[in-house]
């Protein structure tokens, strides 16, 4: 364990604590840090005894907080924080994937696998100032109002009882019903949850899907096959998917011209 008494010349805004037991993975991540002038590193920890040591003390505002560790685990550390006002905000570094349901369903402010990318880094600092929020009180991944997902994003599917945490590349098609969508993804899994189409369209990368209508977003990487039936009807099969979706000749043209359009 270790804190620091300096502070940086440019009056950082967030005091952050880094948990995790190997030490090279702090090293990384503090690195990751420097191009942030906003956070200011007051301490390190190993473990979640000697981190709970240093947030009670140091009382900071976000702690990077590593998930499997020797002996504990980093949920433990949340329950010893319930006596702070106001409570640090807590992003998971982990390398473990499975762990995404839980850490958002803990009121996480994002969820981040090793090793972290810059440009993933950027995005969870951005949600510090104003975290968004889902219906279900459940934050959303890591953008602000019009800015895209890109396809490694893992993003929290709900379908009442079912929660799921996806990345955004395994999606291969949403179809609208009203105000929800029915979300297909590889080896036949579906689900519906409350979100309307337009809010989908306004998130997913562009490069990656295609409108082929107003109700219909389609993954252009699991384009299998499309198959003319008749004059009117064409049979689109998709990667991943049992049963092949009907479109109409227009929307078939449609979805052709995308993708014979050359990548960016």
């Amino acid at each position: 364990m270790k804190f620091y008494t300096e502070t940086q010349a440019s009056s950082p805004r967030f005091r952050v604590i880094l948990v995790d037991d190997e030490t090279t993975a702090r090293v990384q991540l503090t690195n990751r840090l420097k191009s942030h002038p906003e956070l200011e590193i007051v301490g390190e920890a190993e473990d979640v005894p000697s981190a709970n040591d240093l947030v009670q003390r140091l009382k900071p505002d976000l702690i990077f907080l590593d998930i499997q560790m020797p002996k504990t685990n980093g949920f433990d550390l949340l329950p010893k924080l319930e006596n702070l006002t106001p409570q640090p905000a807590i992003v998971f570094v982990t390398a473990y994937d499975e762990y995404a349901i839980r850490a958002f369903e803990a009121n996480a402010l994002d969820y981040l696998t090793k090793p972290v990318s810059a440009a993933r880094l950027a995005k969870t600092i951005l949600r510090l100032s104003n975290p968004p929020v889902s219906e279900t009180g459940v934050p959303y991944p890591a953008t602000k109002a019009g800015e895209r997902l890109a396809a490694e994003d893992l993003v929290l599917l709900r379908d009442k009882s079912l929660a799921m945490m996806v990345k955004v590349g395994e999606i291969i098609a949403i179809e609208a019903h009203g105000d929800y969508s029915r979300i297909q993804l590889n080896e036949g899994k579906s689900l519906t949850m409350k979100k309307p189409l337009s809010r989908w369209e306004g998130q997913l990368p562009t490069g990656l899907f295609i409108k082929v209508s107003r109700s219909l977003l389609v993954n252009s990487q699991s384009v299998a096959k499309l198959v003319k039936k008749n004059l009117l009807t064409w049979e689109l099969q998709l990667q991943g998917a049992n049963v092949p979706i009907q479109i109409s000749n227009l929307e078939s043209k449609r979805l052709r011209a995308a993708l014979s359009k050359p990548s960016d």
